[in-house]
């Protein structure tokens, strides 16, 4: 029966194959991390142009992002008012392959429309115009876009019109983002190899019906519960985000993490006999041998200090008899024996 359940959900939801999925990277992130459908996203690079990165685990510790089962991929982002990504395509140009580039956005930060628009490009082309994520979607609530695309012998096409500029030397693919109001944003992005079918681009309403199923609660304790589950989740985020402590942007184009690592401490002789003295105790054998060396330092240190048997006495006496035995000896002449005569 379980089988059945499981094999049904499946069937009905249509679910990204991972291993289709091409390139996926976490904006603002410093971590790898993997996604509820098993996309692994890389950390944030290849960017370029003028942007940087924006954490929203502090406002996000109390409320929910809506329609994502990933809750941290939406937490970091990457602002600026006009910057790039450009996104390695396969070694080779391909001919006529279909593409699916899927973005995903979130506004965090602003409660009424009007505040952020922006324009998505692919090279020079503008593909998505005048975004507003409020005036979409509303507030904490995720929003993906599906562009589909073809690459025909080193061009791009989109809804059939060449898009200049897109593929650049290196066989890359540039995304760009330009503001209108305030700065741009994106949260996440992967390039999908298909078309537009094969991705969950259909099931995108029935997913949104089942989440508000699953995560509206019936009772106060549910409605407890689930908040006691989000604030655990979002210390857990906060605290892998902690990790990482010291951060160095390359002119934007590479960011190195270094962890700064705490000093080893050296460990002076008394507390390490100490220690060793607690892991003895802590074992049979060990409570044995101390026991011994206890009693062997006992006895050794009571016969040079206290001399229970005398052995220190006798020895003194022994000196003196000896000394008034050469006094004797020098004092008194040995007396001479005569020989009688007939």
């Amino acid at each position: 029966m379980i089988i059945f359940l499981i094999l049904f959900q499946i069937s009905f939801s249509k679910l990204i194959a991972p291993r289709r999925v091409t390139h996926a990277i976490d904006c603002g992130n410093f971590l790898d991390t993997r996604s509820s459908a098993g996309i692994k996203y890389k950390r944030d690079h290849h960017y370029i142009g003028q942007s940087e990165i924006v954490d929203y685990y502090e406002r996000a510790q109390r409320r929910k992002i809506k329609f994502t089962d990933d809750q941290s991929l939406y937490l970091t982002q990457r602002q600026g008012q006009s910057f790039a990504y450009t996104i390695p395509i396969d070694n080779e140009i391909p001919e006529n392959q279909t593409y699916v580039l899927v973005l995903k956005f979130a506004e965090l930060f602003y409660e009424e429309s009007n505040s952020r628009i922006f324009n998505v490009l692919l090279g020079k082309m503008m593909i998505l115009q005048n975004i507003d994520i409020f005036q979409l979607v509303g507030t904490y609530t995720a929003h993906t876009e599906y562009i589909e695309f073809t690459i025909d012998e080193g061009t791009v096409y989109y809804q059939g019109e060449i898009c200049i500029g897109a593929l650049n030397n290196r066989n890359e693919l540039v995304v760009g983002f330009s503001a209108s109001q305030d700065q741009a944003t994106i949260a996440a992005l992967f390039l999908f190899k298909g078309p537009l079918k094969d991705t969950d681009f259909e099931d995108k309403e029935r997913f949104q019906e089942r989440w508000i199923e699953r995560n509206t609660p019936r009772t106060n304790e549910e409605m407890k519960k689930q908040n006691q589950e989000r604030v655990k989740n979002i210390e857990k985020e906060i605290q892998e985000k902690q990790n990482i402590l010291k951060i160095r942007d390359g002119f934007g184009h590479e960011i190195e993490i270094e962890e700064v690592k705490q000093p080893k401490k050296q460990m002076e002789w008394p507390q390490f006999s100490f220690q060793l003295l607690f892991i003895l105790i802590k074992t049979p054998l060990g409570a044995v041998l101390l026991v011994g060396f206890l009693t062997v330092s006992f006895v050794t240190i009571s016969f040079v200090f206290f001399d229970p048997y005398g052995q220190n006495k006798i020895k003194q006496q022994y000196q003196e008899i000896r000394k008034l035995r050469e006094i004797k000896q020098t004092i008194i002449p040995k007396k001479s024996v005569m020989q009688k005569t007939d």
